[in-house]
């Protein structure tokens, strides 16, 4: 199982957070009524984007495993679960290693590979 599902792809544009709040945000938790609120009337509204930011820095899901993912926008709106992510899908999405990687267990094994120059 993949750590990271596409919800929306960025082809939505300055629709995307109106269209999670139309399409997803009953299944999501910690999202603010006064934020949804806004976003449901649409990017016309001053504080749309404010609200999307706060949306997307403190909504979770829980599955059904209880693992719990979060938001992440950068063009594409994803849901993430850090915990299910390879390191390699962390650092490919992340573009950074997870604080707890040990690149020097990679140097033990004859399958070690330069994931940085592998990601290019």
């Amino acid at each position: 199982m993949s750590g990271m599902k596409l919800l929306m792809s960025d082809n939505r544009g300055v629709y995307i957070p109106q269209h999670f709040a139309e399409q997803y945000s009953s299944e999501w938790t910690n999202i603010r009524p006064e934020n949804l609120e806004i976003i449901m009337t649409g990017p016309h509204r001053e504080e749309y984007w404010d609200a999307w930011s706060d949306v997307c820095d403190n909504a979770a899901y829980t599955d059904s495993h209880g693992n719990t993912w979060n938001l992440h926008q950068d063009g594409d709106l994803w849901a993430v679960c850090e915990k299910l992510m390879t390191d390699e899908e962390y650092y490919g999405f992340y573009g950074e290693h997870r604080s707890d990687f040990d690149s020097d267990s990679r140097l033990e094994t004859d399958n070690w590979y330069d994931t940085s120059e592998e990601l290019k």
